[in-house]
């Protein structure tokens, strides 16, 4: 008993400790300023001495005497004296001195300016939050241990609010202007914890005449700062507002006197930002309010979320308190601008997307588990929401581009984020990948590099989110008609626009906008070159069943798509100018030579007709359209010489490629024949050799005539080098292996060529062909 005893006397006296500090601290500040307007006093007189009273004397007149009759005597002229006068000091060492009794003033003083400080500014403080904190301190440990009734307890605490206000006014009609305003807002939030306590905590009032209360004294305490212009006394009275929850909390789950009390709270913030543009103010009521809402929904609602099957109890209540919070904040940090028609700044804009942001974190960690579409709508709703605010900028302040730009922007987000929440499955993609096209076309609207780098970060997340969902299929599908492939052709088509976009556009420099356009077209071709071989294959895999025949339908497939990329890299003016596509070009052509060489082998699983059959038809077309793309370059070489290699390189590929598959032709066929047949021919392999031997001569020629016609010299080297393989071939490979009769006839058809070749060469010269392609060189290094 005795111990209890005690320990009450102790903390009554450090609460009795921590109510006299503060009041010391009040006392000691009156003080300070006291000795302020004294000092100030000085300083005048020392710096401005011609302001002060002077003593006017009156000039002294003296009566002389009536001069007299003088005699005058002839005398010589006085001899001239020197006239000395005082030096006068110039205006530069006039100005020294100033400067040094200025300093020795400044020093003196400096010791003055810091007690000036600490005594009226932080000793002020530091006693108003002492005060605060033992006025809460007070009514916590007077409900804990039932030393007052609470009737008593509220009454104390409102009387002491009231003499702080009292006190504040007459202080400050007397001169103590910081000190004054600073007691003023300590009562203000005395009554604020006054109020809150009878109704949220000891139920004395109902809400009617609780809210009525809190109007008032918000709309005291708001317009007082606002008359006197002081933002110091806001401040406090707003911290004081937002700390008493917190401090006299008991641990009860009160939603609703709480965020009423954060409402009223917030929209005396909202009536000073109307009159003042108080950037704090707004800050301090933003992070009161979301704090007090973050600390009731961690302590009090998240475990409703996870612990219940059914809804949680407070679900209205959280989603309610939030959508209103969201509503002013996202209003009050522009309020005062729209009101006066200015524009905001950087820190009001941050303010305004804080709000969006932490809004659109709570509603996803209530309802993104089990109530999806429902997230999606309130995503629609800020979406919404942001889009009136920006017809209202549009209105208010139309030159406001930045503000109106952000706020397009958020609403386009959450209109993108609240299409893959209602589809569910890859919708997350076509949301980034339409984000990414927006945030492209306002970046290049509006000149911002920050809204295009945006762009191209929300078009990678849709890129890395695309990849985490392959495979594309692990079952039976509809082909191209599904969900999957459908998201890739829109990712696809997404950076097709982008590229359409950047190469439209006029302000960018040539050597950036050539760059940026070619790899947005190159990310595009390929995007939709992968989604479509993804897609065949998988076809392929799930829906046919015959494998030799889907590994068939693959291979050339794949051939196809090869020639068609590969042409859609050269071709104007589909594509863009400059070295990124033709590399493409080159590569995928590449690509394509390998798949059609290696995999040719294995598209015949049966006889076959050779040259007219559907898998050597589809080999043509993709030479066909090696050709055709080096033609289509090489046209384009007159233009820009640096392209002129890139064709080189796709005609020597295509012949190289045709040259092969005309080999593999006449060998499978052959071999096919043997396989497949009911009869087995024991000399396919002589057949073959012979065959290919003939098609190597007659190949060779074809390129040396084709070369004499159409003047490329580098025709004809290939085909001169063909012959002398063929000659390897022949006296080599052909001699120990073919029979007499297959070997007879690869030796005729290959003398035959050559000689044929060689008298072409021999007529040729004798027309001067020779004579008139070097005179052409000549004058071609002349030029």
């Amino acid at each position: 008993m005795h111990e209890e005893i005690a320990v009450a006397v102790l903390i009554i006296t450090l609460i009795i400790c921590v109510l006299l500090s503060g009041l010391i601290g009040f006392i000691i500040s009156i003080i300070a300023l006291k000795k302020v307007n004294r000092l100030s006093n000085v300083m005048i007189e020392f710096l401005h001495p011609e302001q002060q009273p002077r003593i006017i004397q009156q000039p002294i007149s003296i009566t002389e005497p009536s001069p007299q009759p003088q005699v005058v005597h002839e005398t010589p002229p006085p001899i001239p004296t020197p006239i000395f006068e005082p030096i006068k000091e110039s205006a530069i060492e006039q100005d020294f001195k100033i400067y040094a009794e200025t300093q020795k003033y400044s020093a003196k003083t400096q010791s003055a300016s810091l007690e000036q400080k600490i005594g009226t500014k932080w000793v002020l403080i530091l006693g108003v939050i002492t005060l605060i904190f033992g006025t809460v301190f007070f009514l916590k440990y007077a409900y804990d241990n039932n030393m007052v009734g609470p009737l008593g307890r509220v009454i104390i605490v409102a009387f002491w609010g009231l003499v702080a206000l009292a006190a504040g006014e007459i202080t400050r009609k007397r001169g103590f202007g910081i000190v004054a305003k600073a007691v003023t807002a300590l009562g203000f939030a005395m009554l604020y914890a006054a109020d809150f306590s009878a109704y949220g905590f000891y139920k004395l009032i109902d809400s009617p005449p609780a809210f009525v209360i809190a109007i008032i004294i918000t709309l005291a305490a708001m317009l007082y700062a606002v008359a006197l212009d002081e933002i110091w006394m806001a401040i406090l009275s707003l911290l004081g507002g937002y700390l008493t929850p917190v401090l006299v909390s008991t641990g009860e789950n009160l939603p609703v006197p709480l965020f009423t009390y954060v409402l009223i709270l917030s929209l005396g913030a909202m009536l000073c930002a109307y009159y003042r543009k108080w950037r704090a103010v707004n800050v301090i009521a933003f992070l009161g309010t979301f704090i007090l809402y973050a600390g009731w929904f961690e302590k009090f609602f998240r475990s409703q979320i996870y612990s219940e099957n059914q809804p949680p109890r407070q679900l209205a209540i959280a989603l309610g308190s939030l959508a209103v919070f969201f509503s002013i904040y996202l209003i009050l940090p522009l309020f005062n601008g729209l009101v006066k028609k200015i524009k905001a700044q950087k820190e009001d804009v941050l303010l305004v997307l804080s709000n969006s942001t932490i809004t659109f974190y709570f509603c996803w960690t209530i309802l993104y588990s089990n109530y999806r579409t429902e997230l999606a709508f309130c995503a629609v709703g800020l979406c919404i929401a942001h889009l009136i605010l920006l017809n209202i900028v549009n209105r208010r302040c139309p030159d406001d581009i930045n503000l109106r730009l952000v706020l397009l922007a958020a609403g386009l987000f959450f209109l993108t984020i609240a299409i893959p929440l209602y589809f569910k499955m890859y919708a997350v993609v076509l949301a980034w990948a339409a984000e990414a096209v927006v945030l492209a076309i306002i970046g290049l609207r509006y000149r911002s590099f920050w809204t295009q780098i945006s762009a191209a970060v929300a078009f990678f997340l849709s890129w890395a989110f695309l990849l985490d969902k392959l495979p594309l299929h692990r079952a039976a599908f509809d082909l191209v008609f599904n969900p999957a492939f459908g998201t890739w052709l829109f990712l696809a088509a997404s950076a097709a626009l982008c590229h359409i976009l950047y190469r439209a556009n006029k302000w960018i420099a040539p050597e950036v906008k050539s760059i940026i356009s070619q790899s947005l077209y190159t990310i595009a071709n390929l995007i939709l070159l992968v989604a479509i071989a993804m897609e065949l294959y998988w076809h392929c895999e799930y829906n046919l069943t015959n494998q030799k025949f889907s590994q068939t339908i693959f291979i050339n497939s794949l051939i196809l798509l090869c020639s068609i990329f590969t042409l859609l890299f050269v071709a104007r003016p589909i594509c863009p100018t400059g070295l990124i596509c033709r590399y493409c070009a080159v590569f995928i052509a590449v690509i394509g030579s390998f798949i059609l060489l290696i995999g040719f082998t294995e598209v015949y699983y049966s006889k076959f007709i050779i040259f007219a059959n559907i898998n050597f038809a589809i080999a043509v077309i993709f030479v066909i359209g090696l050709f055709l793309s080096a033609f289509l370059l090489n046209k384009s070489a007159a233009k820009d010489e640096t392209i002129k290699p890139f064709a080189y390189i796709l005609s020597m590929g295509a012949i190289f490629v045709l040259f092969v598959l005309l080999s593999e032709e006449i060998y499978l066929y052959w071999h096919a024949k043997n396989k497949y047949s009911q009869i087995q021919i024991p000399n396919w392999r002589f057949l073959a050799n012979m065959y290919m031997s003939i098609m190597w001569a007659f190949y060779a020629a074809v390129l040396m005539i084709i070369g004499f016609w159409r003047n490329k010299a580098f025709l004809r080297y290939i085909a001169l080098a063909l012959f002398g393989v063929l000659l390897v071939k022949v006296f080599i490979i052909d001699m120990g292996t073919v029979k007499s009769v297959y070997r007879i006839a690869a030796f005729l058809a290959t003398g035959i060529t050559l000689v044929g070749v060689s008298y072409l060469y021999q007529f040729l010269k004798k027309k001067g062909f020779f004579e008139i392609v070097l005179n052409d060189n000549l004058s071609e290094r002349r030029l």
